[in-house]
């Protein structure tokens, strides 16, 4: 059958049609992209290239010494004021001074006494002068029999001390403690050596017969008694550790600390007692020492003795004006006065700050940096400052002059005080603030590019290189990178070269 021409015609429309619909399909689908509108180029440069790191602080006197009295007193002298020009040793404030007078009086009437002392020294002692003496031998001697009367007492309790916390220790490693662990171990060695203190102790204390037994006993168990403290807060240590922590009841521990309280006080009853005999005995001493003395014709010793207390009585003078000198405040270094918190009449505070003298001409910065930037610092790197009293257009040099190793925290952030100089700044005063810009590095002629071109991926670095300048198309170059400059620059070491065009940014 023939086909109209008409039907041909539509159908070989249809055909055409559908052709080129199938092309532009594949145009979209197949075709070539163009990167040209999603991204942002530039190019790798050389460039003079610095890292710096800018931190504010403020401008601080070489000299800064707040000034007080070293006594308390009503001020009656106030004889500087602020921006007053003083010269070392100046008097600048002073107090009352009649109770430092009173004392210096007193301290002149002791040396008056020792002076007395040593004139009847050298014309002898009397009858009564003599009965004195021996009534304070006699006195000495029955202090120190009452503190040996209570030496066996205070053993026995030492003892008895010792036998307690052993028995605690003892039933709380029965209850608890394994030998095979380290917990354990630690409390069977603190016991066997709680047992062989009171052994020990036990043993000492049945030789006691005479005052000479008595001293070694009690020097004796004053050790014991420490190193059963040392066990009693181990086994508490062993307590708190791993399983026993829970395993160990509170009772128990509660116990430990109530038998290492009673060790404690039983030791320092026992370092008292032995501190006690040790100072009767030396009261004694001296007693009968005197009593000698005053029995016996004037000796050289005795003599040279007075004369020691004549000059202790003078020291105490010496004092007493060194007390009235604490009333006057003067000017440890020239400098300027550039406070003065302090009036005639006031009741001046031991310590505090009343005058505040700096030297105005030997200044310096200081500021906090922190510490991702302090390790980057070096002394005697140059320095660039700004000062907004003077404004931001005037620039002065000056270098790092220290790095202060203890850190500070300033709300929550870890600081370090770095000083610097400054060289020739006109105008300016301490507590000002001074913007410092401060060099680390520099580098002249660096091939740099920004630091949005560089990707990390898998700890190498790469750069996006355009191989297409019309339609960008690009390919990856692994870099290597030098210094992080300012401006967002960073060196590029090895893997460009200058003048290439590089992706910076890309959607």
């Amino acid at each position: 059958m023939k086909v109209p021409k008409f039907l041909k015609r539509k159908r070989n429309i249809w055909i055409i049609a559908a052709v080129i619909i199938l092309i532009i399909i594949c145009f979209f689908v197949f075709g070539k992209k163009n990167n040209a509108g999603s991204i942002q180029t530039g190019f790798a440069t050389k460039q003079n290239l610095q890292e710096t790191v800018l931190t504010t602080g403020q401008v601080v006197s070489g000299t800064d010494l707040d000034l007080s009295f070293q006594s308390a007193g009503v001020v009656r002298q106030v004889l500087a004021k602020e921006g007053d020009t003083v010269q070392v040793g100046q008097t600048l404030a002073t107090l009352d001074e009649s109770g430092a007078l009173a004392t210096l009086t007193s301290a002149q009437g002791s040396l008056a006494q020792a002076q007395a002392n040593y004139e009847k020294l050298i014309n002898g002692a009397t009858k009564i002068d003599i009965q004195t003496a021996q009534d304070s031998v006699n006195s000495a001697k029955v202090n120190l029999a009452n503190s040996y009367n209570s030496v066996l007492n205070i053993l026995n309790n030492s003892y008895t001390a010792i036998y307690n916390a052993y028995t605690v220790v003892s039933t709380i490693q029965n209850n608890y403690f394994l030998v095979t662990d380290q917990q354990g171990i630690q409390v069977q060695e603190s016991k066997n050596s709680m047992n062989s203190d009171l052994a020990s102790a036990k043993s000492i204390i049945s030789q006691v017969s005479s005052t000479d037994s008595m001293d070694v006993a009690i020097a004796s168990l004053s050790g014991y008694l420490n190193d059963t403290f040392n066990s009693l807060q181990l086994v508490r240590d062993q307590c708190d550790q791993g399983i026993y922590y829970y395993k160990v009841s509170a009772s128990d521990k509660a116990s430990l600390d109530s038998q290492k309280s009673t060790v404690n006080s039983v030791m320092s009853s026992v370092n008292s007692l032995q501190s006690s005999i040790a100072s009767y005995k030396a009261a004694l001493q001296t007693a009968e020492d005197n009593l000698s003395l005053k029995q016996a014709n004037p000796r050289q010793e005795d003599i040279d003795l007075a004369k020691a207390q004549i000059l202790s009585a003078q020291g105490q003078v010496d004092s007493a004006r060194a007390v009235l000198n604490n009333l006057i405040i003067t000017a440890p270094s020239s400098g300027t006065i550039t406070q003065v918190d302090i009036k005639v009449g006031e009741q001046a505070v031991p310590s505090k700050e009343v005058m505040v003298l700096q030297d105005i001409g030997n200044l310096h910065a200081e500021a906090d940096v922190s510490e991702a930037n302090v390790a980057s610092l070096q002394i005697g790197q140059p320095i660039d400052y700004t000062f907004d009293a003077l404004g931001p257009d005037q620039h002065f040099a000056g270098k790092v002059l220290t790095i202060n190793p203890a850190s500070i925290v300033i709300s929550g952030v870890v600081d370090y005080l770095v000083k610097g100089s400054f060289e020739n700044v006109p105008g300016i005063k301490p507590g000002m603030t001074a913007n410092m810009t401060i060099l680390v590095a520099k580098k002249d002629n660096a091939l740099a590019v920004p630091s949005t071109a560089v990707i990390n991926n898998n700890n190498n670095q790469y750069v996006r290189v355009i191989d297409n300048d019309k339609n960008k198309t690009y390919h990856q170059v692994q870099v290597q990178t030098g210094l992080q400059a300012d401006g967002g620059m960073v060196e590029i070491t090895s893997g460009l070269k200058d003048g290439q065009e590089i992706i910076v940014y890309m959607k």
